[in-house]
């Protein structure tokens, strides 16, 4: 029975693919260059605002969609409703 689980463990995660960390960055380092708190970025990610992938625990934000959204959102303030972009 062991072996079994040992096993399939190795099977999961050989399937899991580490993502290229050059396109991505964390939620720490998006916070910080949109000037939002830490905690606003995966609710963000979620409302289709930012791209990226949860890998495990950590979430991981697209380089480019950040990008984007600071070039669709210059000249507005942090609070500004349009800032609630739709893809």
């Amino acid at each position: 029975m062991i072996s079994l689980l040992s096993s399939n463990k190795r099977k999961f995660e050989s399937t899991i693919a580490m993502p290229d960390l050059a396109e991505f960055m964390t939620t720490q380092e998006a916070a910080k260059k949109l000037g939002f708190h830490v905690k606003s970025i995966p609710s963000m990610m979620k409302d289709n605002e930012l791209d990226g992938i949860r890998f495990g625990r950590v979430w991981l934000v697209s380089r480019k969609s950040v990008d984007d959204y600071l070039k669709k959102t210059r000249g507005m303030s942090k609070n500004d409703p349009r800032r609630k972009l739709k893809k």
